[in-house]
């Protein structure tokens, strides 16, 4: 049986979403920890790196990710 990889890369997706006038893109998913790192933009200007709780994304978003 096949390993399955604990870390997903999800740069190449292009997923996105905006939060409280936040551009909020998804660079990694971690399976072991369901956590998401982040890029954060505002007005289009870099803020800051960061990871969320997979349980923290929209609905919408969890949809294109599928963890399991």
């Amino acid at each position: 049986m096949a390993n399955k990889k604990p870390i997903i890369d999800l740069k190449h997706k292009n997923i996105e979403y905006q939060e409280n006038n936040q551009t909020i893109k998804l660079k990694t998913f971690n399976k072991k920890n369901m956590t998401i790192d982040i890029t954060i933009y505002e007005n289009g200007k870099y803020m800051k790196d960061s990871n969320i709780v997979f349980a923290h994304l929209p609905k919408s978003i969890k949809s294109l990710i599928k963890p399991l």
